[in-house]
């Protein structure tokens, strides 16, 4: 199968389907690791990354040891985020099978044999464009930053030659790796240039497609929590009416007398059969959001401590660095990237909280009361589940916009220590 690159799952008027996981297909089938089909250059792009990290990392300890720190932060940097990636890489190797099950699972109970109704669909156009266009939103930031680095080196030899200073001229790297001396000079440069920077563009695909397939998840549960609440706005709107009869009678009011239904005879077991499906849904998709949060509970604390560590250091290169140009915008861009990366973890956590527990609002809202006894139980049940609200949580901490902005605020302290103590002019 060819693999073409398009971005319809940008636009408002595809068909659910193009914008069902539609970033995290599109990078992880780049690399060959997308789930529903395994290739061959999922291994080599395993290796090439390999090579990358081991190198990298001890380019970056020559340069601690040698003493010279912001070189090594500068090193470091993008070398703790490929080697996490690799991570990734392993994990997903290991997980594909669970993450098949994951995904053919959502896809049933998001696509259904019997069509959806209008309101899911709409629902579901929603969010999956919100999803498709936020999780584009940290590749293109890191495929800008593996870009700047990637150009860097050029620029710098472009710029000396045009002030003729070729004698200053030296061909350098778009990362700082360990490579044999031969590789670094001619004929063997622009080859092993191509392949320090195609490195560069496996990370950024691979943590895109990763962390992308996390949020998608998130915002498919939070999808179908949002199919739970209209189901129970359906299942009740029968009987409104004579909810609104009680609770004028409760008050002694005079109300038009109408034949409603009763939940009762019939229509009562109509009714349980549905509330109990309701439950088995609810039922399921907790299971299926505490199945998939054990299997990504390594890679998401591991991802959260790289991201971290990669800020920190950013920060750092951005408060030290002598000159305000190119370096600069790097290492903006690639703040803005490690951020968007934790962004989308946090805000997944969120939707996933949040619409759980908008379930027992829902439900308490509903004209329950009018209920049988046994009916009544099984409200109470499905209220008691929603309260207890389904988290995202891993070892040490729960992604959310709360954890976000709290590392916001971390950083912001950091930035303002630091000024602290450099001298002022």
């Amino acid at each position: 199968m060819a693999i073409g690159i398009n971005f319809r799952f940008l636009y408002g008027n595809q068909p659910l389907s193009t914008y069902f996981y539609g970033v995290p297909r599109l990078c992880l089938n780049l690399m060959g690791y997308w789930p529903e089909r395994l290739h061959w250059r999922a291994y080599i792009n395993f290796v090439v990354l390999a090579i990358g990290v081991a190198t990298e990392l001890h380019a970056g300890y020559r340069c601690a040891r040698r003493g010279d720190i912001t070189v090594a932060l500068e090193t470091f940097c993008p070398a703790g985020t490929s080697a996490v990636t690799l991570f990734k890489m392993f994990f997903l190797l290991q997980a594909r099978e669970d993450l098949l099950y994951v995904l053919t699972k959502q896809r049933q109970m998001l696509f259904p044999i019997v069509g959806q109704t209008p309101v899911k669909e709409q629902v579901m156009r929603r969010h999956f464009l919100m999803t498709c266009r936020l999780n584009f939103w940290p590749v293109s930031a890191g495929f800008s930053t593996s870009s700047l680095y990637n150009l860097k080196p050029l620029m710098v030899v472009l710029l000396l030659y045009l002030n003729g200073r070729t004698d200053e001229i030296v061909w350098g790297m778009p990362f700082n790796m360990t490579m044999p001396e031969w590789l670094l000079h001619a004929p063997f440069y622009p080859l092993t240039f191509i392949f320090i920077a195609y490195t560069g563009y496996v990370t950024i695909f691979m943590f895109g497609g990763c962390d992308a397939f996390y949020f998608e998840f998130c915002v498919n549960i939070a999808t179908l929590f949002d199919f739970l609440q209209a189901d129970i706005h359906t299942l009740f709107q029968p009987y409104k009416g004579k909810a609104m009869q009680h609770s004028f009678a409760l008050y002694q009011i005079k109300a038009p007398r109408l034949d409603l239904p009763e939940i009762s005879g019939d229509n009562g077991a109509v009714f349980e059969a549905t509330l109990v499906k309701l439950i088995k849904r609810q039922n399921e998709i907790f299971e299926l959001t505490q199945y998939f949060r054990q299997r990504y509970a390594t890679i998401t604390l591991a991802h959260f401590v790289s991201a971290s560590m990669v800020i920190g250091f950013s920060i750092f290169n951005l408060l030290t660095i002598g000159d305000k140009g190119l370096n600069t915008f790097l290492y903006v861009s690639y703040t803005v990237a490690a951020l968007s990366q934790l962004l989308i973890y946090c805000y997944g956590g969120t939707l996933v909280t949040e619409s759980s527990t908008k379930l027992a609002i829902v439900m308490g809202s509903a004209p329950w009361h009018l209920c049988l006894p046994k009916h009544r139980r099984y409200v109470h049940l499905f209220i008691m589940r929603s309260q207890r609200g389904l988290t995202m949580a891993v070892p040490f901490f729960t992604p959310s916009l709360v954890s976000f902005t709290t590392i916001l605020q971390t950083s912001g302290s950091i930035i303002a220590l630091a000024k602290s103590f450099q001298p002022q002019a």
